[in-house]
């Protein structure tokens, strides 16, 4: 039986880690967005600690809208305001200048629909971590193997931006792998499984 994965914003190390161990991926499109998922968040780390960057949608999260049908709100610029923390927290990365316009494209384009962004970001980070998957789309709800929100504390530390500053931060957002460990990424995430 394949894992069933709701479609993240990025998402965490957890998620990513669980996708690379599973040979078929199978992606839930009817989810609805339970609080604290990260189907329009994710979490990286700022000099002054952990920042959440959202995607705001129109009706917000509470609303019984499937997934598949949930817009974006443009009402505020909150393309400019991720980039501005991405770039605040990640400019003096290795690997930020590499990846980052990958995903200024993505952002861009202003999909109207949440799953579309999510999607988008999906592809572009299997192709980044160089992982070559059968991924097919499922409408069912009831299917979702995947924990979300679990916490994979069987990573070890890698360096991140801020060490000096503050303590190691586990499980945040992909976009902190790879702006720090760059092609090594996969590796990192295959090195406890």
């Amino acid at each position: 039986m394949s894992a069933v994965f709701p479609l993240y914003y990025f998402g965490n190390l957890a998620y990513w880690k669980a996708i690379l161990e599973e040979n078929e991926i199978v992606l839930s499109t009817k989810q609805r967005i339970a609080k604290k998922s990260y189907s329009n968040r994710t979490i990286i780390l700022m000099a002054n600690g952990l920042q959440t960057l959202t995607v705001p949608l129109v009706g917000g999260r509470g609303s019984k809208t499937p997934f598949d049908e949930l817009e974006i709100s443009y009402a505020e610029n909150w393309i400019a305001k991720h980039k501005m923390a991405l770039q605040s927290a990640y400019a003096k990365s290795p690997y930020y200048e590499f990846y980052m316009p990958y995903f200024e494209n993505i952002l861009g384009a202003k999909p109207i629909l949440l799953i579309d962004l999510n999607k988008a970001i999906f592809k572009e980070i299997l192709r980044l971590l160089k992982l070559k998957k059968e991924v097919i789309e499922s409408e069912d709800m009831a299917t979702i193997i995947f924990i979300p929100n679990q916490f994979d504390n069987s990573l070890p530390a890698y360096p991140q931006v801020f060490r000096y500053k503050s303590p190691f931060q586990p499980d945040l957002s992909i976009l902190d792998l790879l702006f720090c460990l760059g092609p090594r990424s996969s590796d990192y995430l295959l090195s406890r499984t």
